[in-house]
């Protein structure tokens, strides 16, 4: 194992294949009949994020791609919020009509959000060897704060991925109420080469 303990990369691997267990929050209240997985989405990012980066000189490609695969890796423990948790009814149904307004988190909601995917990564990494962990932790912390270059294009990027899932889902499922994407897509990616692929994948559906 080359240094690296059994035990510990066993404890970190059980907690990230939950991952590929956890459906996404936003597909399932939607009513997507097979939503993705977290793990799903993440490769999605890290993927679309390293190709894309190929035109992107200034940025590191493998910086990129680690930060899209696990940007959401906390989840696995924590969960998959969504912008939209505080206008559940009783019975934990959102109204449709949400899905058609923009998606934003209250500031009180984010900070509770990024509090519990710290403390469920500290779980995670745990067990490993603290330069390893480390290494985990800064990428995170570096995809959540958005203060890099590479930071700042892939959370464009998951934005990005999240639009083009959200029109295929529609593709299956004509019914499929998914302007809040295409809203929140459209604010929060700037970068002119994103913002054109974006407008080309929405071109193939007319709103």
């Amino acid at each position: 194992m080359n240094g690296l303990d059994a035990d510990a990369l066993i404890h970190f691997w059980t907690f990230a294949l939950r991952l590929k267990r956890l459906r996404r929050t936003g597909w399932v209240d939607r009513g997507v009949d097979d939503p993705e997985s977290g793990a799903a989405h993440s490769w999605g990012v890290a993927l679309l994020a390293w190709m894309l980066a190929r035109e992107q000189p200034d940025l590191d490609r493998d910086r990129v791609m680690l930060l899209g695969l696990v940007h959401d890796l906390p989840e696995a423990i924590a969960g998959d919020p969504t912008p939209f948790d505080d206008v559940r009814d009783e019975s934990g149904v959102i109204p449709a009509s949400h899905f058609a307004t923009a998606p934003g988190y209250s500031d009180a909601a984010r900070d509770a959000k990024q509090q519990a995917e710290a403390a469920a990564l500290d779980e995670m990494l745990r067990d490993l060897p603290s330069d390893l962990a480390g290494e985990l932790r800064s990428a995170w912390q570096e995809y959540e704060q958005g203060q890099t270059a590479e930071a700042r294009f892939v959370r464009q990027i998951d934005k990005l991925e999240t639009l083009m899932q959200a029109e295929d889902y529609r593709d299956l499922q004509p019914d499929l109420v998914i302007d809040s994407f295409r809203i929140g897509a459209r604010r929060d990616v700037s970068e002119p080469a994103l913002a054109a692929l974006l407008e080309a994948r929405l071109s193939q559906r007319p709103e």
